[in-house]
């Protein structure tokens, strides 16, 4: 009973890992296949594909989130598990304590991330 409890988490928070670590290593060999493709062919002397380009630059191209989007997904994200919480303690006080507490995290780094937009703001 109790390696379970020990392994649970680390096989939950191990798998999201897993699936974050795992995307950003597959997204970089992809877009090292493109370059290595786009390298061959310009040292063969033969024409590079005009989509192949399109590819690279739409993803160099590609926008990041700003502080106001990444703060009110965060403030959802927070939100969403405080409400959980809440509910989750009618079942059990103390996933009620643990969850609603873990909703603070992405709530309070969400707040930041909308403070930071709001001097941004300001300073321009």
């Amino acid at each position: 009973m109790v390696i379970t409890e020990f392994l649970q988490p680390l096989i939950f928070f191990g798998f999201i890992a897993a699936l974050v670590l795992g995307s950003q290593y597959f997204k970089g060999r992809q877009r090292a296949r493109i370059h290595e493709s786009i390298d061959l062919a310009i040292r063969q002397g033969q024409p590079v594909p005009s989509e192949l380009l399109e590819m690279v630059a739409r993803r160099e191209a590609s926008n990041p989130p700003t502080p106001l989007q990444m703060g009110l997904v965060l403030l959802g994200a927070g939100i969403g598990l405080g409400v959980f919480g809440q509910v989750m303690g009618a079942i059990d006080l103390e996933a009620r304590t643990a969850i609603t507490g873990t909703a603070a995290i992405p709530f309070c780094i969400g707040v930041a991330f909308l403070i930071l937009d709001f001097i941004g703001r300001r300073r321009t």
